[in-house]
């Protein structure tokens, strides 16, 4: 019997909470605060190239960002493109995000116009799918700007043998990177 009651009143405080807690009867002042937007944001496209940025303090950083499609005009993967200070080995740090499920042993094939694939590894994979991060030497930026196309391969897990060729457009590139800054340190 002590159980049911017990039972009881605890179903009994469970329901009758809610209903506390909900009172209208008393307002408490809450000071509003302005908070501000320093989410990333797309200042400008060129092309197939749109340049977002994040703004931090005073200072904007900004990356150019493409989309990558197949040959069916599906979205595969992303890549970012940071520029680099002047007096580094590399002139761009690249960020490619491919989709999970991604073979990581056959490694991300890249290329501009006809020149020879080259491979570069993935670092890690996570929710947001498999990363593989590389820098552009200056001629390497040279050749996007003088480019018309760029191809990315990567291999599924589920396809090994077949790899899937994504289109990396160069339309607007040279003026999307002309358009951020180059950072000095």
């Amino acid at each position: 019997m002590k159980f049911l009651t017990f039972t009881f009143l605890v179903i009994n405080l469970a329901i009758s909470s809610p209903l506390f807690a909900q009172s209208k009867d008393e307002e408490f002042p809450v000071e509003a605060q302005k908070i501000e937007d320093t989410g990333p944001y797309i200042r400008e496209t060129h092309g197939s190239w749109e340049v977002r940025c994040v703004k931090l303090s005073d200072a904007e950083t900004c990356t150019l960002y493409q989309l990558l499609k197949d040959k069916n005009d599906i979205s595969v993967a992303e890549i970012n493109i940071e520029i680099l200070p002047v007096g580094n080995q590399a002139s761009a740090g690249i960020t490619l995000i491919t989709p999970l499920g991604t073979s990581l042993e056959a490694q991300l094939g890249w290329h501009i116009d006809e020149q020879k694939v080259r491979q570069y590894p993935y670092g890690w994979c996570e929710q947001s799918g498999c990363i593989a991060r590389f820098g552009l030497t200056e001629e390497d930026v040279v050749s996007m700007k003088k480019g018309a196309n760029g191809k990315v391969y990567v291999v599924s897990i589920a396809t090994p043998n077949e790899p899937f060729e994504l289109n990396l457009s160069l339309k607007g590139f040279t003026a999307a990177w002309n358009s951020v800054p180059q950072p000095t340190q």
